[in-house]
């Protein structure tokens, strides 16, 4: 990311804390970049010495330019090294449902399974992961010109929106709309029913921004209603905090 002309790599250079002391002071908004073809470069470097089968899952393309740098990057592996085979996937979303995404397949891969069978297993969680954010306000996205259409409006009216990639599209878009905290909250737990097979166990990551408390009140709210096969509280990433400001979200699947 970039603040007020500083590059900082996510969680390396810069602390969650940091950016949420920072974040309302700031002259100017931050900014994110994409991941250079160059660190690219290095990571398939490092893992071909152990490998010659690299499946790279990304956040959705919508969102960033680091598509564009993991393909330079294979096509320069590739000059170097025909025998590496490397997939880059799309995964159309973000955050936990990414972490989903990313955990199945590394599972798949430990267990011995081909590189046709890994990226479809990727392909198959991608239908089914879920995530969905309430962020207290759309500014943040606004201003990097990652907000859904529809933001200008509910920032007039000061409605608080519910947003995430429920679709194929692997863009933000919001979902529904509500007043006041209590009922953001529940509002959520009850999108669940939504996008998910409730008849079977679900896999839920809760992620916050600055204090945990919503996160274990949306953790209460979710185990006393659903039958849930894992739970996970994390925070989101300084990235992840530049990009949509205080926000609470949810990843899922069932």
């Amino acid at each position: 990311m970039v603040l007020e002309g500083k590059h900082y790599r996510d969680n390396i250079d810069i602390t969650r804390e940091d950016i949420c002391q920072r974040l309302d002071s700031l002259d100017e908004k931050p900014s994110t970049t994409a991941v250079s073809p160059g660190d690219f470069v290095n990571e398939f470097e490092e893992l071909s010495k152990s490998t010659d089968s690299i499946v790279c899952i990304l956040v959705s393309r919508a969102l960033t330019a680091s598509h564009e740098s993991a393909y330079q990057a294979k096509r320069h592996i590739r000059r170097q090294n025909n025998s590496v085979k490397i997939e880059i996937i799309d995964s159309k979303t973000m955050a936990g449902a990414l972490g989903f995404i990313v955990v199945e397949a590394a599972r798949a891969a430990q267990q011995g399974k081909s590189m046709k069978e890994v990226t479809e297993i990727v392909r198959d969680m991608i239908s089914r992961v879920i995530y969905i954010a309430a962020p207290e306000s759309l500014k943040y996205l606004i201003n990097i010109g990652r907000a859904p259409k529809s933001a200008m409006i509910g920032e007039m009216l000061d409605v608080k929106p519910i947003i995430g990639f429920v679709d194929d599209t692997g863009l933000f878009d919001v979902v529904t709309r509500v007043r006041g905290k209590r009922k953001t909250l529940s509002k959520i737990v009850d999108l669940i029913d939504r996008y998910a097979d409730t008849d079977k166990q679900i896999n839920v990551i809760i992620h916050y921004t600055n204090g945990a408390d919503d996160a274990n009140q949306l953790k209460d709210l979710i185990t006393a209603r659903y039958d849930c096969a894992e739970v996970c509280i994390t925070p989101y990433t300084p990235v992840m905090i530049a990009a949509v400001g205080p926000t609470v979200g949810i990843a899922f699947y069932s």
